[in-house]
């Protein structure tokens, strides 16, 4: 709203005193934004000050929905669940990154970091387990207690 339709001259301070304060701005610079921000009254909204604009920029930063944090909890459903549990934090994180940021997997081509992880020794996710089989340990004093 252009200042010269509003004539109240305190109007929008509360809003701007607010946001300081959400945005924790120090005291000094909150009174050049006040400052400014009376000039972009004045002036009908053609000029913005350096001050003012540093609070616009952050404004510009404020998601206007909880779309953005709903996506990010269902790609953490789909990363993290029953099956994939036990998988390191970092994990998790390089896997949401690439859910959240990345192209859809149909668009990914991931065969040469396989093949350059299978030649590097690792085991496939289809590989048969390898090695000896572990001998099962029956502890006979307290196998009884559930007889």
């Amino acid at each position: 709203m252009h200042a010269c339709l509003n004539p109240d001259p305190l109007f929008g301070d509360k809003s701007v005193a607010w946001l300081r304060k959400g945005f924790n701005i120090a005291t000094g610079d909150a009174s050049m934004i006040f400052v400014g921000f009376a000039f972009f009254k004045r002036t009908n909204s053609a000029a913005v000050g350096e001050h003012l604009m540093i609070l616009i920029n952050l404004l510009h930063v404020l998601p206007i929905s909880s779309a953005d944090c709903e996506r990010g909890f269902s790609q953490m459903n789909l990363c993290h669940n029953s099956g994939s549990n036990r998988l390191l934090v970092s994990s998790v994180n390089d896997l949401l990154m690439i859910g959240v940021n990345g192209p859809p997997l149909e668009f990914q081509n991931v065969t040469k970091y396989v093949m350059s992880w299978l030649k590097a020794g690792h085991h496939g996710a289809l590989d048969k387990a390898t090695g000896l089989a572990r001998k099962k340990v029956c502890v006979k004093h307290s196998a009884e207690l559930f007889n």
